[in-house]
Formats: C-alpha cells, structure tokens, sequence
C-alpha cells in the first residue's frame, strides 16, 4: 500500500514542479504587470480555501476518495490547457478559478485518504511521502538539464503537465478503497453536524493552522514571484534545477522528521520552521550572491518539510479518523489558500511599487510573527 501512495506522490509532485515554478512565468509571458500577477495567483490561492473544504467535507461523508480524485485530476488537465492561449485579466481569473478548485484539493485529499488506509501512518506517511519530494526534485533537474521547459514556451508547460496529469489519473486508479459511510437523509442536518465538527476541533490543532497560515502567507511572495526574482535579479533563465535544490533539502525531514515531531514536540517545530522561513526571507531580500542565494534555498527544508510533517502529525494527534479529510482540507484552505490570497496580493504590489528586497523584508516580519505566537501558546500543546 506504501507503494501505490508512493508512485502517486511522485507523479503529483512532479505535476507541480511544473506548475509551481511556471505558472507565474506563464502569466507574466501573457504580458500581465506585477500587480496583476499578484492578484491572479492571490485568486488561485483563494480557490483552495473553498476547494479542499467542499471535497474534503465531502470525501469524509461518501468515503469515496478515488473517484473523487479521478474528477479532480482530469479537470485540473482540462482547465489549464486554457493558459495556452493568450487570455485576457478576467479570463485568466476565471480560468484559474476553476483551475484551484480542481488541483488545490488533490494533495489534501491524498493525504486524507493516506492517513485513513495506512496502517501506521505516522511511521509510514513519510516513507511514502518523501516519493513527492523526489518527484518534485527529479523533474526539476530533468528540465534543468533537458532544457525542454523554458520561461518563453507556455505551450510546451502545459503538454507537459496534462501528460503528467494522464498518468496521475492511472495511479490513482491503485490507490485503496474505504468503507463509503452513510449518506445522511436531510441536507440541513449535514450542515449543522459539519459546523458541529468544526467546533469540537481542539484548540492546538487551530493554534498549530494559524502558525502555518503565518508562515505560508510569509512565504507567499516566493511562491507567486520567486522566478521573476531569479528572471529580473540575477537574469537565471534555467530556473528549475533551482527550485529543485528546495525540493532536494525537504526530502531527509519529510522522512524522518515525524519522530522529532513527536520527540520535541510540536511547538518546537512549528517554531523552528517559522524561524527557518524568516531568515530564508530576509537573505532573499539582501539580494546575495548567487551561492547564498542558492544556500537559502536549503532552508525550505524547514519552511515546507518541517511544516508540512508538524501539522500532519499534529492532526493525527487531535483529529479523529473520520474527520481528517476535513482536518485536512482546513489546513489547505487556511493556511495555503486564504494565506496565498492575502499574501500574493500584497506582495504583488509591494513589488510594483517598490521591488523584490522591500517584498521580502515584509515576508520575513510577517512568517517572524509565527515564531512569537507559537512561544506565546507553546504551553497549550502540552496540556491537550
């Protein structure tokens, strides 16, 4: 079983080393300003809020997680053919609408679906996991080296991740089965009992989403503006091999990193992986040389690898089964989607008006507040 979520894994997070260094490449190659850019990706981000919590409610209730995913994955192919064309700002919007509500959830749901079927999830989650770091990291090299994919060629960006998509689709179809729970006669009720669920949710899984939430809205202006960073800064066309050197750094924490969650406890952790961000931050705003920028990029270990593993651990810690779907898509939702938005909008105009060093600066202060608030309430994990 460990297997087939490994090859999953390793498909999808392929898949994104082609969507996430590219897609703001693609936009600017549409001739859209900084601002604009900002914005379309702060929207992408807001989809996944709504996304990951309809499905991943959804899921919960049906127990039919591989179907689901089957839609999810050829819906994200169909939408993103559209960014082959040259698209005006609304409908680029709408496009990228439908396009988060497709992909945004896929991750979340896998793990949901992970966390369900594993036998030993903690101990396992990582081992298949780290397959989606190595997807990320090989393919990143393979278009470094290849130089297939560029920053001037949306066509071939987009061929390349519908193929990828095409074969997610076949790996899902391996992926295990769960017991489909009762379907619930009166739709009412089933809106109460998901706000009930919502509620009992305890209160270090809510302080554990609001760190994340930080640190990602921290790391927003990586995400939608660090290949135009390399692009206009330090004139880098090859940017994969670069975004794959992150990728490479997450790959031992996302292994092994559950048994130090669970040894020094959350709190440490959270904390940490919000240091760990600022400072990344704070070097890209200094605008270093090359290897200190490329040094920096070591760092994501602990900005998603590190983060990523705390808040799974925490939600098997506080969440009960037949909620971690939804446990899930909250932490998607928030603390990438709402997050995202916020960010990517703000650092969008931040760098309209006064460049890429004042943008990360801001993004060191505000993943900085992370560090603070996890101190403030590290008590709170103790007691729960």
């Amino acid at each position: 079983m460990v297997l087939r979520f490994s090859i999953n894994y390793f498909i999808f997070f392929a898949a994104m080393a082609t969507v996430v260094p590219y897609l703001q490449q693609i936009l600017k190659m549409h001739n859209f300003r900084a601002y604009e850019i900002g914005l379309l990706l702060g929207i992408f981000e807001l989809t996944g809020i709504f996304g990951p919590l309809i499905i991943g409610w959804f899921a919960d209730k049906l127990g039919k997680y591989r179907i689901i995913l089957l839609v999810l994955t050829i819906g994200s192919a169909l939408s993103f053919m559209f960014l082959r064309i040259q698209i005006s700002f609304i409908t680029a919007a709408l496009v990228l609408i439908f396009f988060g509500m497709m992909y945004r959830p896929i991750a979340s749901l896998t793990d949901a679906l992970a966390s369900r079927t594993l036998p030993d999830v903690v101990k396992q989650y990582g081992s298949a996991r780290i397959w989606g770091s190595i997807g990320f990291v090989g393919i990143s090299f393979f278009y470094q080296i290849w130089g297939f994919l560029d920053t001037s060629n949306p066509v071939r960006i987009v061929t390349v991740f519908t193929v990828l998509m095409g074969a997610l689709f076949l790996s899902n179809l391996s992926l295990p089965k769960i017991q489909i729970a009762r379907r619930q006669k009166h739709l009412p009720e089933e809106k109460v009992k998901l706000l009930d669920i919502i509620k009992s949710m305890p209160l270090p899984f809510w302080i554990g989403i609001f760190s994340a939430f930080i640190i990602k809205m921290g790391m927003s202006g990586y995400y939608s503006f660090f290949s135009i960073y390399l692009n206009d800064i330090y004139n880098i066309k090859g940017i994969s091999g670069i975004w794959g050197i992150g990728a490479l750094a997450e790959i031992p924490v996302v292994l092994w990193g559950s048994r130090y969650v669970v040894r020094y406890g959350v709190a440490k952790m959270l904390g940490l992986a919000a240091l760990g961000t600022t400072i990344r931050m704070i070097i890209y705003a200094m605008v270093p040389p090359v290897p200190i920028m490329l040094a920096a990029q070591l760092l994501h270990a602990l900005s998603f690898g590190l983060l990523h593993i705390t808040i799974i651990v925490l939600i098997n810690q506080q969440i009960k089964d037949k909620s971690r779907a939804l446990a899930m898509a909250i932490f998607g939702g928030i603390s990438y989607g709402l997050s995202g938005f916020i960010g990517s909008s703000i650092s969008g105009f931040i760098v309209e008006s006064y460049g890429f060093s004042v943008m990360y600066y801001f993004c060191g202060v505000i993943t900085f507040g992370a560090v603070v608030l996890t101190f403030r309430f590290r008590r709170v994990f103790l007691t729960n």
